[in-house]
């Protein structure tokens, strides 16, 4: 490493593992964990401390590199003589891989004292640094911990589709069953954070109240909140007040009248005004929820 303070080195998988048994053809470990020890400069004009960051990856010899594409990782050219035997290949494909790991807030280095020390204050060895950092690499293909990290990986898919899919739903309501509309038509970043100013009615001027009445000139909107009456008068009908709804509408037909038109208002007002602020919430939530950060518990 040239371009920093530190080093790297690889170190093969525990013998009896799977990966310990993917092999070249002349018989050298084709994979390895690499690890990179790395110490930040001091912090400040005359600090004293200096951050210490580990990294245990999952390495190929035939490809020694970070994988960012969306490529197979684990093509090779058969002639390479870095690449796996046949019977490697096939292993590799059902063995369990390990985890990437960063430890970026783990360890620090004094200078003026000349120790290691990790995040619970402890004094360390730059050899038990390297140790721990390859044993909880390794700890991340038993089963157990798989089990979590699929069950906390599920959550934070639902929860970033969750803000994705509500956000983009909520816009599609919006601008589809109601007269709104953005007022700068402009393509966004898809991380844009949304404002109830940058919404309008369009069947009203800018800065200018709807009428009354507004809402009957719009079929989009009467359309939608004739459904949402109608399922709110539904859901009361069928959720045992039968007797009550009934008697109310028999006994003074000119109040329930003025209750329906004073509910087709209301969702009229409510509706664009409840979406936008959906809108607005979940646009402001799409970064955390992208980049959800993990900490591995091994």
């Amino acid at each position: 490493m040239t371009d920093c303070a530190g080093f790297f080195a690889y170190r093969p998988y525990p013998p009896g593992s799977q990966l310990s048994g993917v092999s070249t053809h002349d018989g050298r470990p084709a994979v390895r964990c690499l690890i990179q020890f790395v110490v930040d400069p001091p912090r400040g004009a005359s600090g004293s401390v200096s951050r210490v960051q580990v990294h245990a990856r999952f390495s190929r010899r035939w490809n020694p590199g970070r994988i960012w594409s969306t490529t197979d990782p684990d093509a090779h050219d058969a002639a390479d003589p870095d690449a796996p035997n046949p019977q490697s290949v096939v292993l590799l494909k059902k063995a369990r891989r390990p985890l990437d790991l960063d430890f970026v807030d783990d360890y620090i280095y004094d200078l003026h004292e000349d120790k290691f020390i990790d995040d619970s204050g402890n004094v360390v060895r730059p050899e038990q640094i390297l140790e721990s950092v390859y044993v909880r690499h390794c700890r991340t293909c038993n089963w157990r911990f798989l089990i979590r990290w699929k069950a906390d990986s599920a959550i934070k898919w639902s929860i970033r589709h969750s803000v994705w899919g509500g956000q983009d739903a909520a816009m599609w309501l919006l601008l589809n069953l109601y007269d709104v509309e953005l007022q700068d038509k402009d393509l966004r970043s898809p991380f844009h954070k949304y404002k109830p100013g940058e919404f309008r009615r369009v069947t009203e001027k800018p800065d200018e109240r709807s009428q009354f009445f507004g809402f009957q000139t719009s079929r989009k909107s009467f359309f939608t909140n004739l459904v949402i009456v109608a399922a709110a008068c539904s859901f009361i009908y069928l959720g045992g007040f039968r007797t009550g709804i009934i008697r109310a509408i028999y006994n003074n037909t000119a109040l329930t009248t003025a209750a329906l038109v004073l509910c087709f208002l209301l969702a009229d007002l409510i509706g664009p005004w409840l979406l936008v602020r959906i809108i607005c919430l979940l646009s402001k939530l799409r970064v955390a929820a992208t980049f959800l950060t993990r900490k591995v518990h091994v």
